[in-house]
């Protein structure tokens, strides 16, 4: 299966933007909803071609720190103007390797504590359906959970 292409989003001389793909006018709020909705989006100035995705991301960003007053904090954006996006590229990195220790430390915990003490309590016939069952519900749930996840 190949990956579907980025939904183009035009951006015109007098700033209106356009879906390509859906042949309509669009806003920002639009853009927004897409992204969260998990469309992948490119924005391409009709004229020069350029690409003003980030740009455009930025303002979004921007109409949502003016809706929400504290998205984030000052000293975040202060930090992002002193060094050119450096901290926050620093930060979103750091933030993905912290996360991948912690997945990590969880498997070896389990790995370690929890396997042996299940494959024990599952030799127990009546232990072993109650956790099948228990199994069947949580993959219910999980699916439930990225369906939901997909809709906002």
């Amino acid at each position: 299966m190949t990956p579907k292409e980025a939904k183009v989003i035009k951006r015109y001389q007098n700033r209106k933007l356009y879906d390509t793909e859906d042949s309509c006018y669009v806003t920002l709020e639009d853009i927004r909803d897409m992204i969260k909705m998990g469309e992948d989006i490119r924005v391409i100035d009709n004229s020069s071609k350029e690409d003003l995705t980030s740009v455009t991301f930025a303002q979004i960003i921007f109409e949502e720190e003016k809706k929400q007053k504290g998205l984030l904090p000052l000293n975040t954006f202060k930090q992002i103007i002193a060094t050119g996006g450096e901290a926050l590229k620093d930060f979103v990195q750091k933030s993905i390797e912290n996360a991948g220790t912690e997945i990590q430390q969880v498997r070896t915990f389990v790995d370690k504590h929890i396997k042996p003490a299940m494959e024990g309590v599952q030799s127990i016939p009546t232990v072993a359906q109650e956790v099948k069952q228990l199994r069947t519900k949580i993959d219910s749930l999980e699916e439930k959970l990225r369906k939901y996840e997909k809709s906002k």
